[in-house]
């Protein structure tokens, strides 16, 4: 029979190993998207490679476009299957850019460009380089973001 020490024992290192794997959990979340919920809207860019000439157009036209895409509190992720990946100018490992794939059901030989609303919630995609007057106008039309350009006329 177990003693009352024993048991306490037992539960607090019960205790102990389910802390750790919700740590460790909520870490592994916030390596990803969540830490942008409500503060920016990712603009998810997926290739095959990073020498992809999909992603070499869509690049140029962002850091073209630079002021219009800081403008919208975007942030960019470009998740590929061979090579670099990266999330707001860090690098990300490749099981991080998987996830971010699996997540959007996105195949390792597919080009996709998939635009995050604050909220989390997917809000737009496209299969091809995308012209960003099109994902700029969507993100407009958005309730949340008329607030902002009503408190924050843009500089741009």
């Amino acid at each position: 029979m177990a003693t009352p020490l024993h048991a306490r024992r037992s539960a607090l290192v019960l205790v102990v190993i389910l802390a750790a794997v919700a740590l460790g959990s909520a870490t592994a979340a916030a390596a990803g998207l969540e830490d942008y919920r409500w503060e920016r809207r990712p603009l998810l860019v997926f290739a095959p490679t990073d020498t992809d000439p999909r992603l070499a157009d869509t690049m140029s036209r962002i850091a073209a476009a630079r002021c219009d895409f800081v403008a919208r509190d975007m942030v960019l992720g470009r998740a590929v299957t061979e090579g670099t990946s990266m999330l707001d100018g860090r690098v990300i490992g490749a099981e991080e850019a998987q996830r971010l794939a699996d997540r959007f059901g996105i195949g390792g030989n597919d080009f996709a460009v998939v635009l995050i609303g604050k909220d989390g919630g997917e809000k737009f995609r496209v299969t091809d380089v995308p012209d960003l007057r099109t994902i700029y106008a969507v993100i407009d039309g958005m309730p949340m973001r008329s607030r902002e350009m009503t408190a924050e006329p843009s500089g741009c």
